[in-house]
């Protein structure tokens, strides 16, 4: 029985979502102008948006002749969605639409109490993981949209293609500029039909983090940065072309890897980076759960030559990655206070703490 009626409710929902889906662009309709973002092409025509992401793999911020990585039209405003990344629960959370999020993943790393509350209420449905989530719980679901966030090479599931679900992917993270990232907040004004709304948080945004970067040129020195630590005999570096690189430079510190090319993050061995970290002022950790100098040169005595300032931010006690991809002002302020002292700003948010 149970097979027959998953059957069912699968036919059901390619029926019902195949509506908010087609191949085609829209005849008419006014087009979105982002002042930073690359990836994203937006089309308006009273209710329906036309969605197009760019491949950032394949040239698609590069011109006009990129590959194109999703076209999807969606009726607006998005009731039930399926939401991968709890960065985008939290930004729809944040423009009061928290009702619109029907599926989330890996709510094991949520910190967010109010999602908490209605994941733990059963009103928020657990999909799972990210990198695998539960396709019967997808399917019960039925929901407008599933927002995903997309990996070069990465294939939609097939079973989830083929009953018609809407699928956009959000390449947001793959954005060069931190205020291109940020800029999507426009595009979630849009679909959960909050525009005025999205594009008046935006704009203050935009003015705080160009204010913060002005600031920071006018510092007195560049103290030499290095990020992250290893992983499984690996370190994953921030490339020269990601978003974090960026906001290293405008924060006005001279990041150590500022000539690796690429976006994202490039797996190197540690032997690759130890001679130019040597040398760092500060090092900048990320981790789930509290650390100090003292564990990490436990873990790998390799790392004990480096004498930089340790800054680490403990995303199991903070909101960091709910809050900094769309608000890289608050990141950006942390920063430039650690940085450059002398500036003396006092930060809203402290992410990273020095020597804890």
């Amino acid at each position: 029985m149970r097979g027959w009626w998953l059957l069912s409710l699968a036919l059901l929902m390619a029926c019902s979502c195949t509506q908010h889906r087609v191949e085609h662009g829209m005849a008419d309709g006014d087009t979105v102008r982002f002042r930073y973002a690359r990836l994203l092409t937006v089309v308006v025509n009273g209710d329906m948006a036309e969605i197009t992401v760019k491949n950032p793999w394949r040239g698609g911020d590069t011109g006009e002749d990129g590959e194109i990585l999703r076209r999807i039209m969606l009726k607006t405003p998005v009731r039930n969605a399926g939401v991968y990344s709890i960065v985008h629960a939290a930004l729809m959370r944040e423009l009061g639409c928290l009702d619109a999020v029907g599926g989330i993943c890996d709510v094991e790393y949520l910190t967010d109490s109010l999602i908490l509350a209605d994941v733990r209420s059963g009103r928020i449905v657990d999909l799972g993981n990210s990198m695998l989530p539960s396709t019967e719980q997808i399917v019960k679901l039925n929901p407008d949209v599933l927002l995903i966030s997309p990996y070069e090479g990465q294939r939609v599931n097939d079973r989830l293609e083929r009953l018609g679900v809407p699928v956009l992917e959000c390449a947001d993270y793959m954005e060069v500029l931190p205020l291109a990232r940020a800029e999507w907040i426009r595009l979630f004004g849009i679909l959960l039909g909050k525009r005025e709304m999205a594009d008046s948080i935006f704009d203050a945004v935009e003015a705080r983090y160009n204010a913060l970067k002005r600031k920071a040129a006018e510092a007195k020195g560049h103290p030499t940065l290095l990020a992250e630590r290893p992983y499984q005999g690996l370190w994953n570096v921030p490339c020269a072309g990601s978003t974090t690189a960026v906001l290293y430079a405008d924060a006005g510190a001279r990041y150590l890897f500022d000539d690796l090319e690429g976006r994202g993050a490039k797996p190197m061995a540690i032997e690759q980076i130890l001679d130019r970290a040597i040398g760092a002022d500060y090092w900048l950790i990320k981790s789930f759960g509290p650390l100090t100098r003292e564990q990490i040169d436990a873990d790998f005595p390799a790392l004990r030559p480096i004498k930089a300032d340790l800054l680490v931010c403990n995303s199991s006690a903070s909101e960091y990655f709910e809050e900094t991809p769309f608000h890289p002002e608050l990141l950006l302020e942390n920063l430039v206070a650690i940085l450059h002292p002398e500036l003396g700003i006092r930060p809203e948010k402290c992410y990273f703490v020095l020597n804890p």
